[in-house]
């Protein structure tokens, strides 16, 4: 189950005039791990995808954030690493890809205040204000009730969020025996046919590590599952299989050390993940020798029309 978290005394204080922060303090081996989007109108309709840690800097908070614009339609890059792909089918003339990821804007050491509120808190850091509610769900945590611009009356549209306190990260290697387990999860999408005023699909989702396979020659875990008929139906194919790689991070010195998750269809049916395909950036939540939890952003740039398919999730393991 879940640990009653330290940052839950301090949600429940008012901030000082004088400080501007919250008076309870947060335990100086814990961080607050988040994922939110929203959408705005100005200068253009697009939707922003944010990964971000809040931390105690001596006295104060500090935060650090990193932002994907999906008007920037992101580029992928690639990694050191390749996917290992194995289905029943083809790869004689066929080479594994690249794994890939998406690189947004880093802002660190990000001045913050933390102002407790009711059910929840309030976060200034920056440009940016986020509203927060203690999750009552099974999940716990936090959820995002709504977001601005500092300073602004108006507030972005589509809020949505998640968030939970951490043991810091920093200095500590993740081992995939670190992921070992099954998952639930909530996960607010737009696909590539969505626009990017149109309304999050939201639905559950989970993920079960305990299916991934290590690789014996590089730190990817793999997993190979045979599409759903209807796809192999649809791209005419006698066989289509799913592919899905995890890398762990491989450098630990800074405050946002990611997961790396790439998934997607053979469609070209030769038994090789040699087509991109989607790219998530996992935040792991640790409890002690385990993972309780993840919050994560999706972004898969779109060439067609310039906007990518995104998606802000969380994955938890049940009570």
């Amino acid at each position: 189950m879940q640990r009653t978290l330290p940052i839950l005394a301090l949600v429940v204080g008012i901030a000082s005039p004088a400080l501007g922060i919250a008076q309870d303090t947060l335990e100086n081996d814990r961080v607050l791990y988040f994922a939110v989007g929203w959408s705005v109108n100005k200068p253009v309709p697009q939707n922003v995808l944010q990964l971000g840690v809040l931390f105690r800097c001596d006295v104060d908070w500090c935060m650090e954030y990193e932002e994907f614009p999906a008007k920037d339609n992101l580029p992928r890059s690639p990694l050191p690493y390749r996917h290992e792909m194995d289905a029943p089918y083809g790869k004689d003339r066929c080479i594994n890809e690249l794994i890939t990821t998406i690189h947004g804007v880093v802002h660190r050491d990000v001045s913050a205040q933390v102002i407790g509120e009711g059910r929840g808190f309030t976060l200034r850091a920056g440009n940016y204000e986020y509203t927060w509610e203690r999750d009552t769900a099974p999940a716990r945590g936090f959820v995002l009730v709504s977001a601005r611009e500092t300073g602004s009356d108006g507030v972005f549209g589509q809020p949505v969020g998640f968030a939970y306190e951490s043991e810091d990260q920093r200095g500590r290697q993740i081992r995939p025996i670190d992921l070992s387990g099954y998952f639930d999860g909530q996960i607010a999408h737009k696909d590539m046919l969505m626009g990017a005023m149109d309304d999050w699909s939201q639905k559950q989702s989970s993920i079960d590590f305990r299916k991934f396979r290590l690789s014996s020659t590089q730190p990817v875990m793999g997993w190979d599952i045979p599409a759903l008929p209807d796809v192999v139906s649809k791209y005419k194919k006698p066989m289509m299989w799913v592919h899905h790689s995890v890398l762990t991070p491989q450098a630990n010195s800074g405050r946002l050390n990611y997961i790396l998750h790439e998934y997607g269809h053979d469609f070209n049916a030769n038994g090789c993940f040699d087509e991109f395909g989607h790219n998530k950036l996992l935040l792991p939540i640790r409890a002690g020798d385990l993972m309780s939890a993840f919050v994560y952003i999706e972004y898969n740039p779109d060439p067609r029309d310039g906007i990518p398919m995104i998606s802000v999730g969380r994955y938890f393991r049940k009570p």
